[in-house]
């Protein structure tokens, strides 16, 4: 465990023995093959010198609204050297609802105690008026281009009336920054990260991987979500190792420019969570090039349930390319615990389980085990001090593939939020955290099926939405990975019924959606067991996704029933 100064020393001492070689490469256009490259003795004068222009008081904390470029990167790192507190608000992409994104970042503006906000300039004239703390322009290359795609108006209109009650916005003296929860069942929640955390956090996760100053990691996902700001950016800096990054938005639109960077720069880690390694398979054949990806140890299955299908054809697709089976890897994180909770064992297959196996609680019928994917894949064992239960219904301790929620006890675990009024203690018991996860361990590996609030109860049935998304997932016309599962209230029967919402490819016709509703309906009772009383088949973006990319359940539940259910569609 470190202080915040001796964390802050150790980390200087790093940067400073590895003052000539490259630690960080920033991919930015319009010129991609071209990373803005930072050795670790620029990387540590020009972090510091971009937050000394930025003075808070000691401990201030510092909200940084910008898009993916070198200033981010430096300004988080140069901030938590300066003894401020920073906290990376997400940035608009295409992946995510607009309306979804302009809620949350409402509610962060308009109800976090800060000291400071850093965004691009035209951004900060809007926004000032509306913020009832001092916000700050920082000229970036191609600012402009940037501050278009922002919904800087709206808003701005929505902060009008929001108050900010800053008498108690005291941060203790070990508090380095904050990261925000994922988002997908309401808005994010800021968690204060100390140096006692990062420090357990990085040298476990550091050992367990057995990453060095050899390695290099290679990203595309954004410093506001968790596995990109630690185990992308932070790890790697901690370890006087490499990183590659690159945007989301450039990710999705060209996720060849990923592959060609791992590539080049010999990258040796990959964090993803487990729909890329579906989106990657699905746009193998219109990449033009060969890529040699056999440097990477370990492409780290993270954030989500892992699907043994994703993994399948990943490989499958890139096997030719470098990929070996035993390189896939899983993980299980989370903002509250600084990332990792849970890794799997290096350069060997994933344990798995028969879902068959895994028992169901008081009804054992086979519904929702009967699936596409026949197995369960583990996301590892828990990380050295790291413990892991599973908890009944009944607060009973479950045995082996029992499953029931899952908690956790870490040295990583924080303590509070950052809320409306300064920091907010969260309650433990006994120092363990309700994940709000549902999954089982088998062998001392946890295995993870989804949100513990998402089961779908039809007639006493446990339903998994994971499992009918998936399910839904393989039907032709489906855009993949875009199908959402959730329970909508039965008051007639007093249980829930299942509904399924789906986008599709392209612009199906009447009698192609039709089809469509018919094939999801047909497949769904047959697999799952259950059949679903709504279907909708629904445009490209319709579903609603958090500021981290993921699909928000609550969200497009509540958007079905007001668009769909009670308009009469």
């Amino acid at each position: 465990m470190r202080s915040r100064g001796e964390l802050c020393q150790r980390l200087r001492e790093t940067l400073s023995a590895s003052r000539s070689k490259a630690l960080l490469q920033v991919v930015v256009g319009p010129d991609f093959e071209k990373p803005i490259e930072f050795t670790g003795a620029s990387l540590l004068t020009q972090a510091e010198g971009l937050a000394s222009q930025f003075q808070t008081r000691e401990r201030g904390v510092v909200l940084l609204l910008l898009p993916h470029s070198s200033e981010l990167f430096l300004l988080q790192l140069g901030l938590v050297l300066a003894g401020r507190i920073p906290g990376i608000l997400a940035w608009p992409t295409s992946r995510v609802d607009p309306e979804k994104y302009q809620r949350n970042l409402v509610h962060q503006l308009g109800n976090l105690p800060v000291d400071l906000l850093v965004t691009l300039p035209r951004l900060a004239e809007n926004l000032a008026s509306a913020l009832p703390y001092p916000v700050v322009g920082l000229a970036i290359e191609n600012a402009s281009s940037f501050e278009k795609v922002f919904p800087a108006g709206a808003v701005s209109a929505q902060l009008e009336q929001s108050e900010v009650d800053l008498s108690e916005s005291e941060a203790s003296d070990d508090a380095l920054f904050l990261q925000f929860s994922g988002g997908t069942t309401g808005a994010q929640k800021a968690i204060v990260v100390t140096a006692s955390m990062l420090s357990a956090q990085l040298d476990t996760l550091g050992q367990t991987l057995q990453f060095g100053a050899g390695d290099c990691v290679a990203s595309w996902l954004p410093l506001y979500h968790d596995m990109g700001l630690i185990a992308c950016y932070w790890l790697p800096l901690w370890s006087g190792a490499r990183s590659i990054q690159i945007s989301a938005n450039d990710w999705v639109m060209n996720p060849e420019l990923f592959l060609s960077h791992i590539d080049r720069g010999k990258a040796t880690f990959c964090w993803l969570p487990n729909f890329a390694f579906a989106y990657l398979s699905q746009r193998r054949e219109l990449m033009r090039a060969s890529h040699r990806l056999g440097s990477v140890k370990a492409w780290i299955n993270c954030s989500e349930p892992v699907r043994a299908r994703s993994i399948e054809g990943f490989c499958a697709a890139f096997g030719g390319w470098g990929v070996r089976r035993e390189s896939v890897q899983a993980s299980y994180a989370m903002a509250e615990t600084v990332f990792a909770i849970t890794q799997s064992k290096l350069n060997a297959p994933l344990a798995t389980i028969p879902r068959a196996s895994v028992q169901r609680g008081k009804k054992k019928s086979g519904l929702a085990f009967d699936l596409s994917d026949e197995v369960y894949v583990s996301s590892g064992k828990p990380l050295t001090d790291t413990e892991v239960k599973i908890v009944g219904e009944d607060n009973s301790i479950r045995g082996d593939a029992n499953p029931g929620e899952i908690y956790v006890r870490t040295p990583s675990l924080f303590s509070g939020y950052w809320g409306a009024q300064g920091f907010q203690q969260h309650s433990l018991k006994d120092g363990w955290h309700a994940t709000g996860d549902y999954g089982f361990v088998v062998n001392g590996e946890l295995y993870v099926i989804g949100r513990f609030k998402d089961i779908v109860i039809v007639g006493g049935n446990n339903v998994f939405p994971e499992d009918v998304e998936a399910v839904v997932n393989t039907i032709g016309g489906i855009y993949p990975g875009r199908v959402v599962a959730f329970g909508v209230e039965d008051k007639d029967y007093g249980t829930q019924s299942l509904a399924v919402v789906a986008e599709t490819k392209m612009d199906a016709s009447e009698e192609e959606v039709s089809q469509i509703e018919a094939s999801i309906r047909k497949l769904v009772l047959t697999d799952i067991g259950i059949a679903p009383r709504y279907v909708a088949v629904v445009p490209q973006r319709w579903i609603v996704k958090s500021t981290a990319g993921k699909i928000s359940r609550r969200e497009t539940k509540e958007r079905f029933l007001k668009e769909k259910l009670e308009a009469g569609e």
